[in-house]
């Protein structure tokens, strides 16, 4: 299996750039990204349903069908099932003071995802305040934002998928975690937190540093054994070469009894570097993490290669790799993805994907079948 994933590596490595110089009527010739989106204010002038002059709303009904067929350890079985999720957001333009109210809706519960209001002091710089979502990592939090129906890496997989829950779980008691890190509303990336931020961005260059109450753990109130911080700078390059860095920190207080039971630290932190390249209608990325949780080491690097052969159709191919280390034990994943894209309207898509794991648990090794069949239909 090892061998077929580094041939994948060289396959993605290879053959991106050149589907990307291929002539002919497929490409649609899409402009690189002029600027960097980090620290901007994208609320003035976003594109949505008006509601009166000030007011936009946008949103999106995501259905999946997904089969999931684990066998790793002694974790086994499979699941197939139909999830929904539908988001709404709200977005309100009162320059120099913009808001915005994102609402997530499932079958199970109407939750506040985010809610934030931003004082724009001038033109590159902004101050941004409330409920509001985690700035490191290279993928989106919403379906909208991502290449594939999945993300990356088979733990952030494990924390969202219904079928996965006996791994999500296996590796949170593993780590003997479970007071200090909320398993059911906590993912390593993609979290909503209420704090402070001061942003900016003059197009080439962004940057923001973050105040919060709690990054990762069960934190609801601010005072020194709770507090949390995030920086991350951004720089285009050239137009289409975008370059981001960034860090997370967050203590976590725990008892003295927790500190017996082999908690070694009651911080937890994140490094994470990722760099994009998007000439056209071709997507390059690389992204690399390093997660200190509360003295246990995990981390991950992720390559993809997406291509747009037409307004219809695009294809993403993708390779992650994590590396969790838990006490004595340890758990790697290497996971590859290929998806294919379909946009069958403006406002509607279907994609299918299909990603397979090859993991190593407490030295057994196993493996992960993943199917998606998803249509979004976006607002």
């Amino acid at each position: 299996m090892k061998n077929k994933i580094s041939l994948t590596i060289v396959f993605l490595i290879i053959w991106a750039p050149l589907i990307g110089q291929m002539p002919g009527v497929l490409g649609i010739n899409k402009i690189a990204p002029q600027g960097t989106s980090l620290g901007a204010n994208n609320t003035s002038g976003a594109v949505g349903i008006a509601l009166g002059n000030r007011v936009i709303m946008r949103g999106y009904v995501d259905f999946v069908l997904s089969y999931a067929d684990l066998d790793l350890d002694d974790l086994s079985g499979h699941d197939t099932r139909f999830q929904t999720n539908s988001d709404i957001d709200f977005l309100f333009d009162f320059s120099p003071i913009t808001a915005e109210t994102h609402i997530q809706i499932n079958k199970d519960a109407v939750k506040l995802e985010q809610a934030f209001g931003r004082y724009t002091i001038s033109k590159d710089f902004n101050i941004s305040f409330g409920r509001q979502l985690t700035s490191l990592g290279y993928e989106g939090d919403e379906p909208t934002d991502l290449y594939t129906s999945s993300f990356a890496y088979v733990t952030d997989v494990a924390m969202v998928h219904p079928g996965l829950s006996e791994l999500r779980d296996d590796i949170v008691n593993e780590i003997n975690r479970k007071d200090h890190i909320d398993s059911d509303n906590t993912r390593l990336r993609r979290n909503y937190v209420d704090g402070i931020r001061a942003n900016f961005n003059n197009g080439k260059f962004g940057f923001t540093i973050g105040l919060h109450d709690g990054y990762w753990g069960n934190a609801d109130d601010f005072n020194g054994d709770n507090i949390a911080i995030d920086i991350a700078a951004s720089m285009m390059i050239v137009p289409g070469l975008e370059a981001r860095i960034g860090y997370a920190h967050q203590s976590i207080e725990i008892s003295d009894a927790d500190k017996i039971n082999n908690l070694l630290d009651d911080e937890i932190s994140q490094f994470n570097t990722w760099i994009e390249y998007r000439p056209g209608n071709l997507t390059l990325a690389l992204e690399y993490d390093k997660f200190d949780l509360l003295g246990y080491d995990l981390w991950d690097v992720m390559v993809m290669g997406n291509y747009q052969f037409s307004s219809l159709f695009g294809l993403t191919l993708r390779y992650a790799h994590e590396d969790l280390e838990i006490q004595n034990n340890e758990f790697n994943s290497d996971r590859i993805t290929l998806a294919f894209l379909f946009s069958l309207t403006e406002n509607f898509d279907l994609n299918l994907e299909y990603s397979y794991t090859d993991g190593d648990y407490d030295n057994d090794g196993g493996n992960l079948d993943e199917v998606y069949v998803e249509g979004l239909l976006s607002f």
